[in-house]
């Protein structure tokens, strides 16, 4: 579908996002360049803003920005770490996305010097938007995604980002045991922990009002992280402001390095 043919469902969506859509770049000829359902899925809200990396993308200021203004500073700040780390070691820096969604820390990682990025989700609608900022961003050429499984790995890698995912899973240590295989430098860590039980034996499947995933606390976290053969170098911790069951609003930020 041309530009110059946009259908009426593409107009209304757009009349409908225009508040959102205020902060999009005004290139038309990239616009242009896009197709049609590339074009529709820009203009739909994103769980990312992509501004900081380069390409505003419209986001539903509740808690996606609420969660990502509370992530990002410190997520940026151990990935940039991790990268050094693989510089240090003279190794290749090719890297790993698990649980990327829409490929906002990937394309992070490539425009700080990765080498190259693997993004794993199974989500093909938030795959398709990763695939479709890659290219907004001209990094198609770094990045690659696959829609698999996150116990699925298909290669080892110099570095590991896996950002909100641990607590998605009903057995997180299992995960971590496998990196601690395919990782060869670093691996960095966001996840969700509970504020409302602290006890260092705090571990819970399906997750409290879930029928899926798990919660666990802060502690028993750092213990399973080092049982499963990781050494913590870096450990921060805040509150997501967009959630607001204390059992979903703690999050923990490791770096860590195989024992």
């Amino acid at each position: 579908m041309k530009i110059n043919n946009i259908s009426r469902e593409l107009l209304l969506s757009v009349y409908i996002r225009l508040p959102l859509l205020v902060s999009l770049p005004l290139n038309l000829p990239m616009y242009f360049r896009l197709s049609g359902s590339e074009l529709r899925l820009l203009l739909r809200e994103w769980y990312h803003n992509f501004r900081v990396l380069g390409f505003p993308t419209p986001q539903n200021p509740g808690m996606p920005g609420l969660n990502q203004g509370s992530k990002q500073w410190i997520l940026f700040k151990l990935i940039d770490r991790a990268i050094a780390l693989c510089r240090e070691q003279g190794e290749s820096i090719k890297g790993v996305e698990l649980f990327c969604a829409d490929g906002f820390y990937a394309n992070y990682a490539v425009q700080r010097g990765a080498e190259s990025v693997m993004g794993i989700d199974n989500d093909t609608y938030q795959q398709d938007k990763a695939r479709l900022i890659t290219k907004l961003l001209h990094n198609e050429g770094k990045i690659s995604f696959a829609e698999r499984d996150v116990f699925d790995l298909p290669d080892s890698y110099d570095f590991c980002i896996c950002a909100g995912g641990l607590y998605h899973l009903s057995n997180p240590s299992d995960l971590l045991k496998l990196l601690r295989e395919s990782i060869h430098t670093a691996l960095v860590i966001q996840t969700v922990y509970s504020l409302a039980i602290e006890a260092e034996d705090y571990f819970e499947t399906p997750a409290p009002h879930w029928t899926w995933g798990c919660r666990f606390s802060h502690l028993y976290l750092l213990q399973m992280v080092t049982d499963c053969g990781w050494e913590i170098l870096e450990s921060h911790t805040n509150e997501l402001k967009g959630n607001k069951r204390p059992e979903d609003r703690g999050s923990a930020y490791l770096l860590c390095v195989p024992e």
